[in-house]
């Protein structure tokens, strides 16, 4: 799967259940997010999830070094997860 052109190798993501969408990259990361309280979810649900989001949403790496979304951008999805 591709998010504006950048490919995505994650197989799982973490939300908020608002519009704070972290991919999950690492076991590490895995295990900050459920530390944190994040809800984990399989990647395949993630075009669901984001369309369902607030206005405020974005898509980043759970180490916030990658960002695939920026809030009020828009998510172009290709290919499947």
């Amino acid at each position: 799967m591709k998010i504006n052109n950048m490919e995505v190798l994650s197989q799982k993501f973490a939300y908020c259940g608002c519009h704070k969408i972290y991919l999950i990259e690492s076991l590490s990361d895995e295990t900050q997010a459920i530390a944190s309280g994040y809800e984990l979810y399989p990647i395949e649900n993630l075009k669901d999830v984001y369309k369902d989001s607030c206005s405020l949403k974005f898509i980043s790496n759970w180490q916030l070094n990658k960002t695939y979304v920026s809030q009020f951008e828009k998510a172009k999805f290709r290919g499947k997860a």
